[in-house]
């Protein structure tokens, strides 16, 4: 039985509170910033910060802006969508339509859906196990020295020539080159790692654990 096909996509662009502050709080504390500290560069006061870390409010627009230059992310990198917790691969590159009456974002890439999010490419649940290049280079480890090299060139290749780091390519290399070389175990291990990369746990695994699941070490 076919899938029902689903509709309106607009959903996965609602910010998901309680998983921004947790994200929030791993990367300030991640560049040892005290949340009193945040307070005074923020120009705030430590309820409304310990509010922003316990996901009572969101950050306003000023606040996100100087959050973003602190931390040496984009606000977009801050923020939590339902998307992203749905499994959702998130659009990274999109372009800026405006003239004098109408300002919207449009995603140039996304096909096969009826109503487009501007932020996630409907078409991938399920395929955005790695996200980013820090996800990849953790999960590089766990491969042999040949086919380590191997994505390394392919890498380059994507960043030079096949348009660049959020391009379709360098996913393709993420999930058929890396991550479908994985065993079980060790795709487990490496969620636990992107779970504390997005600051969605407290610990990240320890090295023996990691020492364990690398080839030639166990």
């Amino acid at each position: 039985m076919a899938k029902e096909r689903v509709k309106d996509f607009s959903g996965l662009d609602e910010i998901v509170v309680g998983a921004t502050s947790k994200r929030l709080k791993f990367l300030v504390k991640r560049i040892g910033i005290s949340q009193s500290q945040l307070a005074i560069i923020l120009g705030r006061d430590s309820k409304t910060i310990s509010n922003y870390y316990c996901g009572k409010s969101l950050p306003d627009k000023k606040d996100l802006i100087i959050l973003a230059r602190i931390l040496g992310v984009s606000y977009d990198d801050i923020l939590v969508f339902k998307g992203d917790i749905e499994g959702f691969k998130r659009t990274d590159r999109y372009y800026l339509e405006y003239d004098e009456e109408n300002e919207k974002i449009c995603a140039d890439f996304i096909e096969n859906s009826d109503k487009d999010s501007k932020l996630f490419n409907t078409s991938s649940k399920g395929y955005a196990n790695i996200r980013n290049l820090e996800e990849a280079t953790f999960c590089m480890r766990f491969l042999s020295y040949l086919e380590e090299q191997d994505i390394s060139r392919r890498m380059m290749d994507a960043i030079l020539y096949r348009g660049g780091v959020y391009s379709y390519y360098m996913h393709h290399i993420y999930e058929v080159y890396i991550w479908e070389k994985l065993s079980e175990d060790q795709k487990k291990l490496c969620e636990k790692q992107f779970a504390y990369l997005r600051g969605e746990r407290e610990e990240e695994p320890s090295y023996s654990e990691i020492c364990k699941l690398i080839k030639g070490m166990q």
